[in-house]
């Protein structure tokens, strides 16, 4: 769910033409998105433009969901499993469980733990299953939904001039003007900084994918 921050509001007066002395404004600081962080956006006055920010939002947001389920799963498995990586994790629950027959199951995207009889199992092993299962989904969530981030990005960022000439035929006011175009600034800033953030999860989730094909002996 993206966070949507409505810092501007329109002026109360529709008059207000006469700029401040550029000699006292103060440049604003825009705070730069971290990485696992929502990103937050601001609304600059123009229905089409703010509908674009929204999707952008919604799209990185649930790909923040994604790797911050991804990096739980990875912790949570070394931790019942008493591993120190995604390989040795799966090799100490062959030598753990010996008396199951334990797989790796890879199909596209997706992989899954296999445990037979998958009667009885325990607790532990249970959990391990979950785990695998939600690290798949968001696995595959990242590595889907990269691509398309980075083509929105790209499309809005072509468009930043007819935004800013957008925002100031529709917002007269001068003061509206300024305040709205620091918020567009602040917004292609932080949605340049996603689409860089987006590659880096990309980046660890296809690490997560050839891991999990290497244990299963699939070639991806």
């Amino acid at each position: 769910m993206s966070v949507f921050c409505c810092c501007v509001q329109a002026s109360d007066n529709e008059d207000e033409t006469v700029p401040f002395s550029k000699s006292v404004q103060v440049p604003k600081q825009v705070k730069v998105l971290d990485k696992g962080k929502k990103l937050a956006i601001k609304i600059v006055n123009v229905k089409e433009f703010d509908d674009k920010f929204v999707e952008i939002a919604e799209l990185y947001n649930n790909q923040v969901e994604n790797y911050t389920t991804l990096k739980k799963c990875l912790s949570q498995l070394n931790e019942v499993n008493d591993s120190d990586n995604l390989t040795s994790c799966i090799e100490k629950i062959e030598e753990k469980y010996s008396n199951y027959n334990i797989q790796i199951q890879m199909k596209g995207y997706n992989f899954n733990l296999l445990v037979e009889p998958n009667e009885d199992i325990p607790e532990k092993l249970q959990q391990s299953q979950e785990l695998m299962k939600e690290l798949s989904r968001a696995t595959k969530v990242l590595i889907g939904s990269q691509t398309k981030l980075g083509g929105m990005v790209f499309s809005l960022s072509q468009k930043k001039e007819e935004m800013t000439e957008k925002i100031k035929e529709l917002n007269p006011g001068y003061l509206d003007q300024i305040r709205l175009v620091e918020n567009l600034e602040e917004n292609m800033k932080n949605i340049d900084k996603a689409k860089q953030l987006s590659t880096e999860y990309e980046e660890e989730a296809s690490e997560v994918l050839r891991n999990i094909a290497h244990i299963a002996g699939v070639a991806i």
